[in-house]
């Protein structure tokens, strides 16, 4: 196990989560303010998580293809810039806009558990993802709090622009981290590569076969239901349940 990527990793998690939470208090008040009725301010919540739902086998499958590193260093970057947004926003429309980009930005999980997959050994992989459940966690108790008690102070005259400011401020800490400290986790001989039909072919299976536990194989696709195949090793869906060769 790669002791400092890992602990980079809980970093990342964990203040993206932060980030996260920093939003949670003000941002109904803020919708109201510019006029949202209660249904609106509450799908503002909504069209963040539905924004995360559906980027998060994207960004997993494209970190099959391009490597994690890249991809979790743009969903931070970009996460960054969405918070930076929602401070600056004015209208109710540039806040749901906001809302879409950081949650597509923010939904790097799947990279993050994928980059477990790939730096530790099966016996150690249940503790490297409790790591990450841990991060999860306290990011998301402390960052509410930390966003309740900076909301009391208007700046730009919103009551969540300092928060949203501070959050970007996080996400940039955590840029500055993961470009110092977060190597790539792919091992070379299965390591990022691109295709020339990029991004057509992310969508294509594994040129090889994962092997995975008999257990697990009725929620597999029909390309990766084949006993005693070696494991691609590759595929951040299947890499979970991959066995050491």
């Amino acid at each position: 196990m790669r002791r400092a990527s890992l602990g980079t990793l809980f970093l990342t998690v964990f203040l993206d989560l932060v980030g996260f939470g920093l939003i949670i208090p003000f941002l109904p008040a803020m919708a109201r303010d510019l006029g949202a009725s209660d249904f609106v301010a509450a799908a503002l919540a909504a069209c963040y998580s539905l924004m995360q739902f559906l980027a998060v086998p994207v960004w997993g499958r494209i970190s099959d293809r391009v490597g994690r590193r890249p991809v979790l260093l743009w969903s931070i970057a970009a996460s960054a810039l969405g918070m930076v947004f929602l401070g600056l926003a004015q209208t109710l429309t540039m806040v749901f806009l906001a809302r879409l980009w950081s949650g597509a930005a923010t939904a790097n999980i799947a990279v993050a558990q994928a980059y477990i997959a790939d730096v530790t050994q099966p016996r150690e992989r249940a503790k490297g993802m409790g790591i990450i459940g841990m991060g999860f966690g306290l990011g998301f108790m402390i960052g509410p709090f930390i966003g309740g008690e900076l909301g009391r102070f208007h700046v730009l005259g919103h009551q969540g622009t300092l928060p949203a400011f501070v959050s970007a401020a996080f996400s940039v800490v955590n840029l500055i981290f993961a470009l110092r400290y977060l190597p790539e986790s792919l091992p070379p001989e299965n390591g990022p590569r691109v295709s020339a039909s990029w991004p057509s072919s992310m969508w294509r299976p594994c040129a090889r076969p994962c092997e995975i536990p008999a257990w697990a194989s009725s929620y597999s696709s029909p390309s990766t239901r084949s006993s005693g195949s070696r494991a691609c090793r590759r595929c951040s869906v299947c890499l979970p349940w991959t066995r050491s060769a």
